[in-house]
């Protein structure tokens, strides 16, 4: 037998796909008591893992990543060949494979988490299947907002967010009972999740953990020289925990001379302001459409880039979010020093998370607007000395 086949238990596969999750569970276990080495799993596969790299068990966050020492940035944390992302690919051949995808067509594509999923739970219930050693690795239950009450759903204040954690527990209630229909009566080798049953809970824990931890990057090369943009579970890489202010980004890369696509984590993290706003706002407070028609859209992207289009229409664009950011502040109803109260007197797990959520959104905010502030200033100055 070889060594790989070692790592998977034979029984853990058929756990029951029945998972809830849990919102009081502010550590929640794994899948199975004792997992495979997941760094072990990807240097064994071909994948690279700074040596400084290592798995923790955070108190606060559950397991993650970080550095045992000084790292420079700029360096490579983790590099995934092309064979160890997970995503939705269908074998027609597969009797299995043959009933996911007419499935997985049900889900809307603004909801893919589930479509991905669908992917994931079917690769739980599977023996041998290459994503074991990751899989067993996740979560048992996971501490997200489709499973908060629906007076912590209001608690997060946020109404993008209110308005999809709602369409998503009645997609997961709705979609249940279409599966169910789809799997009953089939024949062993036609069943995609190994004969279990799958329900909402399931679902749940499924769509949480895609949407939670998946990326979307580039597929397969389109005939006009484009990638196709393909949801990816990333092994280990999702184990980065979440950052409103991150130290560290994911780059895709391919060499010219060879067509395996290589993923990896480097420190370093984006830019202020989300660099296709930052362009659209440039171009549409410019008169001077030759100088717009200089410059790249990378260069009007980046904010780095010092009022590519002149110190006027750089000041303009900056108030212009500066004002967007006023705008959505004024759509909480509470303030960050409110949260903070309310933290203090004690809430339960799944309230926390929320005043959390909305706090951070906040900061997130108003960090912007300080330094954007900061940046008009400057510019003026500029402007003014060369007056």
């Amino acid at each position: 037998m070889a060594a790989a086949k070692l790592l998977i238990p034979t029984l853990s596969h058929f756990r029951p796909l029945t998972c809830a999750a849990a919102v009081s569970a502010t550590n929640p276990a794994r899948l199975v008591p004792h997992p495979p080495d997941l760094l072990k799993w990807i240097k064994r596969e071909g994948g690279f893992v700074h040596e400084a790299v290592t798995i923790t068990q955070d108190t606060t966050y559950g397991l993650g990543l970080v550095a045992s020492g000084g790292i420079p940035k700029g360096s490579d944390l983790i590099v995934l060949p092309e064979h160890f992302p997970l995503k939705f690919q269908s074998d027609k051949d597969d009797e299995a494979d043959s009933v996911l995808l007419p499935l997985s067509n049900r889900v809307p594509e603004e909801l893919w988490a589930m479509k991905l999923g669908l992917k994931l739970l079917q690769e739980r219930a599977k023996v041998g299947s290459f994503w074991w050693p990751y899989i067993s690795n996740l979560p048992e239950t996971y501490t997200v907002p489709i499973f908060f009450s629906g007076e912590d759903i209001k608690n997060l204040q946020y109404a993008p967010l209110l308005c999809q954690v709602n369409k998503r527990c009645r997609f997961l209630l709705e979609f249940e009972q279409e599966v169910k229909n789809v799997l009953k009566n089939l024949k062993p080798s036609e069943h995609p999740f190994g004969g279990q049953d799958v329900d909402a809970s399931s679902l749940g824990w499924a769509m949480s953990a895609v949407s939670s931890r998946a990326f979307r990057l580039y597929g397969k090369k389109l005939p006009n020289g484009t990638h196709s943009d393909i949801p990816m579970m990333l092994p280990l890489i999702d184990m980065c925990n979440h950052s409103f202010n991150p130290n560290a980004r994911i780059l895709q890369e391919q060499d010219a001379g060879n067509p395996k696509m290589l993923i990896k984590v480097t420190i370093g993290g984006p830019e202020l302001v989300e660099g296709r706003l930052l362009a659209a706002l440039r171009v549409l407070l410019s008169n001077d459409r030759e100088m717009v028609q200089r410059y790249n859209l990378s260069v009007l992207k980046s904010l780095s880039a010092e009022g590519p289009l002149g110190v006027a229409n750089e000041v303009a664009a900056f108030r212009t979010i500066i004002a967007l950011c006023v705008i959505a502040l004024g759509h909480f109803p509470t303030k960050i020093m409110d949260d903070e109260s309310l933290l203090k007197q004690g809430v339960s797990v799944s309230t926390e998370l929320a005043i959390q959520f909305r706090m951070q959104k906040k900061s997130v905010i108003i960090d912007v607007m300080r330094d954007l502030t900061k940046r008009v200033k400057v510019l003026l100055s500029k402007e003014t000395t060369t007056a």
